[in-house]
């Protein structure tokens, strides 16, 4: 596949000191084929996220789109003023919500081309360009406008401009590395860790340490918090819910009891979704350069190395210590790979350069690139109805259309659903598109507690609609007086009824 040709010499930023003998790709250089690359991709993901219909966080960040704000109840505004920015250009449809998700997906793999190109070498770069292609987690998330495309964009841009800030030691590049920091903290919380790694970093290495009484690393840490205050302000104006939140779902606010069950959960679902031999590989290679780095000192030729560990780590280790007591999502921990692809790239670029483990790669490669083809339509795969990720987007138009119908027979005044996912993904699928308010809570449990409720318009008819025998009226006793079933829903998929809702008509004898 890669074929020897003309030889160039690394950069200052190289990891090796003498010259390498680059490789083409058929026919092309290394950078010309990731160009290729990434633009086929893209085109691609455009046609499926067309095509995908849209998931419940997908609608309900829509739905935050269309209540622009400061900042939000779980997460910063950068979703929401994207999807806004989106849908503004191409419509309240799937192009026009997901438009910038396969956007930051390409700019994501540029940006990693970028940065293995600036510490190894292009082909390195077009190796991790691939590897990041093919991983399961990625290809899915590259087309589902959520919090993720924005978290990992900003992650690996800000990792680049950190990479020539200390080479260069530049003020533009340390302000701009604070602004891709910042940016990526008002898409998910999580991105200010890169802060600590890069603290570490320049803690770690000998020769680097003076930077930290320069101006570049404060002016970068001041523009990173700068761009962090809409988040604190909307907070301060509404009681530091978000920090509340970030507590209860942390499970951070009880007894820290540590289960062996959920950090093997952990483990297992991160297999899953990264593929699992690729998986395995990795974790390898991030002990490999751990061991390394603890019996080889530090020199501009290895520093890059010792930076993309810590920023692995600095994500990973996070989620595993909580792991020991928390169930998490799988997709919490996905930035955290996109750095030790490229350490995994080096080492597979020196093994096929010396013809060793070729097999066992391309194996890898293509297990993870199966699975990735699989997961676009599983149903060539034996999943079980419960764990089949199509499923999360089985029924809602059809059950969006039933509801429009009964509205309209009904004639009712307004429609609540009794969770967020359910208001904003039926609200999508409407023909109108109309708000859907949901059950109040007290305290705060979503982004809707914070809108002005139903109860302003005083309805006196209105269309509730909740899962069938999972939920009982008095969840709207105090403002409604009747309850009287309308309509019955039942959503099969893989051959079998999957979703089952109840349509109530909700009246108010005490309102005209």
């Amino acid at each position: 596949m890669f074929a020897a040709s003309t030889c160039r010499k690394l950069s200052a930023f190289s990891m090796s000191s003498a010259a390498t003998l680059p490789t083409r790709f058929l026919g092309m250089s290394p950078a010309l084929a990731t160009i290729l690359l990434i633009a086929l991709a893209t085109a691609f993901r455009f046609v499926f996220a067309i095509w995908l219909p849209i998931l419940p966080d997908e609608a309900y960040y829509f739905q935050w789109s269309r209540h622009l704000d400061a900042s939000y109840f779980s997460k910063g505004p950068a979703v929401a003023y994207t999807i806004a920015a989106g849908t503004a250009i191409f419509g309240n449809d799937n192009l026009g919500i997901r438009f910038f998700a396969v956007m930051l997906s390409a700019g994501t793999a540029w940006q990693t081309f970028l940065l293995t190109r600036r510490w190894y070498d292009e082909t390195t770069a077009l190796i991790a360009v691939l590897v990041t292609g093919v991983v399961p987690l990625y290809a899915i998330g590259a087309v589902v406008m959520t919090i993720d495309p924005l978290s990992a964009f900003f992650w690996v841009w800000a990792a680049n401009l950190f990479s020539r800030a200390i080479a260069q030691d530049r003020k533009l590049d340390w302000l701009l590395t604070g602004f891709a920091v910042g940016c990526g903290f008002l898409a998910k919380y999580l991105n200010a860790l890169e802060l600590i790694a890069f603290l570490f970093f320049l803690l770690l290495v000998p020769f680097r340490r003076g930077m930290l009484l320069k101006p570049g690393f404060w002016s970068m840490l001041a523009v990173a918090i700068f761009c962090t205050t809409p988040v604190w302000w909307w907070n301060l104006q509404h009681g530091w819910v978000s920090a509340g939140q970030l507590e209860n779902r942390g499970h951070l606010n009880g007894h820290m009891d540590l289960h062996l069950s959920t950090f093997l959960n952990f483990l297992g679902m991160q297999a899953v979704v990264i593929s699992p031999l690729l998986f395995l590989t990795l974790l390898v290679t991030a002990a490999m350069v751990l061991t390394r780095r603890f019996h080889t000192a530090v020199t501009r030729e290895n520093e890059g190395e010792l930076l993309l560990l810590l920023l692995f780590l600095s994500v990973f280790l996070f989620y595993a210590v909580l792991a020991w007591h928390l169930r998490g999502e799988p997709n919490w921990p996905a930035i955290s790979y996109l750095t030790l692809i490229i350490l995994t790239a080096a080492q597979w670029r020196k093994a096929l350069a010396g013809h060793r483990w070729s097999g066992f790669i391309v194996v890898v490669f293509v297990l993870a690139w199966g699975q990735t083809l699989l997961l676009q339509n599983t149903r060539f795969l034996p999943l079980p109805q419960k764990l089949d990720p199509m499923g999360r987007t089985v029924g809602w138009s059809e059950i969006a259309g039933c509801l429009d119908r009964v509205r309209k027979e009904q004639k009712t005044d307004v429609l609540i659903a009794d969770a967020y996912k359910e208001a904003g993904v039926l609200s999508f699928y409407l023909p109108d598109q109309a708000f859907i308010y949901t059950v109040p809570h007290d305290p705060p449990s979503n982004q809707y507690d914070f809108w002005p409720g139903y109860k302003a318009l005083a309805p006196r008819r209105a269309l509730w609609i909740t899962l069938t025998g999972e939920t009982t009226t008095q969840l709207l006793q105090h403002d409604f007086t009747t309850f009287t079933p309308v309509e019955y829903i039942v959503v099969s998929f893989r051959g079998k009824p999957f979703r089952k809702y109840t349509i109530y008509l909700c009246g108010n004898k005490d309102r005209p």
